[in-house]
């Protein structure tokens, strides 16, 4: 580009003034200003992840990137009609350093990346925290840690469960052939998460449900809902009472 206010660029075919070509220039200078933070931040990173104990590969990765981009930009407002494309040539930053998290997925332990960003001494990633705050380092390797050994046993749970269901649904089919036995899933009210349940619904429309047991029974199975198909009144339901068996 020439130094007078207005030029022809023999490359791009754009007239450009004196304050066009400086904003031009100053943005890309930026880029390259914003592509060398984003690799200082980077490797300072990966160097508190490796001084805490993370082994890069195993733990954790980065797919950071800065390579050089041609493209069409615009430039200006239109609002003051001040607005032009211009094709630039810069150098752009992309990727990030991230956890490599475990979760449960089809049954399976899956690996996913979970982003890690950095506050001055401390980073955090939210995939592997119960707070949206940064930690040490160190203290992340512990909560690292923790999620991916819970994630574990998450599987052995539900692997333990559907073991326990198979079971429990043979079962409740022997003794009640005629009925319907089948694997079903409700939820806790205050934290919406769901578990399994086994329902067994007999041919006049009534239903009985159980959760499985604790721990090493879970084929103790314990009562949940029932539904009874067949209205009862209040008069029949109050004669019923007073028929039964005294304790």
């Amino acid at each position: 580009m020439s130094n007078s206010n207005n030029q022809l660029d023999l490359f791009h075919g754009v007239v450009l003034t004196q304050e066009q070509e400086n904003e031009v220039q100053n943005w890309i200078k930026y880029q390259a200003k914003n592509a060398a933070e984003s690799q200082e931040n980077v490797n300072r990173i990966m160097l508190m992840l490796d001084e805490a104990g993370f082994v890069q590969g195993k733990d954790y990765d980065s797919n950071f990137e800065i390579h050089e981009v041609t493209t069409e930009k615009d430039f200006g407002y239109s609002y003051n009609n001040t607005n032009y494309e211009y094709e630039v040539t810069y150098l752009n930053a992309c990727g990030s350093v991230y956890l490599k998290v475990n979760t449960v997925h089809e049954g399976k332990i899956k690996i996913y990346n979970s982003t890690v960003s950095r506050e001055g001494n401390k980073l955090m990633c939210t995939s592997v925290t119960s707070q949206y705050r940064y930690y040490k380092p160190s203290s992340l390797l512990v909560k690292y840690n923790e999620h991916n050994s819970l994630q574990n046993s998450k599987l052995n749970r539900m692997n333990a469960e559907d073991v326990a269901i198979k079971n429990v649904i043979a079962k409740f089919q022997k003794q009640y052939p005629k009925a319907v036995v089948t694997r079903g899933s409700d939820y806790y009210r205050r934290s919406y998460t769901s578990f399994p349940i086994v329902k067994v619904k007999f041919q006049s429309g009534s239903e009985v449900s159980f959760t499985l047991g604790y721990s090493g029974e879970l084929e103790k199975v314990r009562f949940h809902k029932k539904y009874d198909a067949v209205s009862e009144s209040t008069e029949a339901l109050m004669e019923r009472f007073n028929n039964q068996k005294a304790k």
